[in-house]
């Protein structure tokens, strides 16, 4: 009798997050002007379908995704009452960390404990992206001078909440 073949299972591709989803999210919050820093291919694209405006002003919502936080603060593009949604890397341990696999693209992070570099696979290419990865706590607390507060957070779309030993956050804060 010969022994069952095991297979490996690279990615969970049945609850795959997709552009639309993330543009559904906005309208279930109610959310109308959004300003927008992502790398997602489609995500302009699907906001402005879902009849969203993306604008550069301060709006109601601020989606600072893909690590946009390493390199810049979301927080002066709010209005006065706004949301802000950071999606990021967390610092994590040498080696490759799977982040996601998504309908139009798929990211991981690699780190060698010095620099790390966030690698997508979209559309028959591969980009790389040096990253500056931000723990929750610091991030937590810039947000809280700059007035806000944190409301929610998730492993990723899939709105799993975040255990603490995941190698990204999906952060919810809220200034009013």
């Amino acid at each position: 009798m010969m022994p069952a073949q095991r297979h490996n299972v690279v990615a969970n591709l049945v609850n795959m997050s997709d552009v639309s989803d993330i543009a559904q999210w906005c309208l279930d919050r109610g959310h109308e002007k959004i300003t927008l820093r992502s790398r997602r291919p489609h995500l302009a694209d699907a906001l402005v379908n879902a009849g969203l405006n993306i604008t550069e002003g301060p709006s109601d919502l601020v989606m600072w995704l893909d690590d946009e936080i390493g390199s810049s603060s979301p927080w002066p593009h709010g209005d006065a009452s706004c949301e802000v949604i950071v999606e990021g890397c967390l610092p994590v341990e040498r080696g490759v960390h799977a982040l996601a696999v998504e309908t139009d693209r798929a990211v991981i992070v690699s780190s060698d404990g010095i620099d790390y570099r966030r690698i997508e696979f979209k559309e028959g290419e591969s980009t790389t992206t040096q990253i500056h990865p931000i723990a929750t706590d610091i991030l937590d607390e810039s947000a809280r001078q700059a007035g806000f507060t944190l409301i929610e957070r998730w492993v990723d779309w899939s709105m799993e909440p975040a255990l603490g030993n995941e190698p990204c956050h999906l952060s919810l804060f809220r200034n009013f």
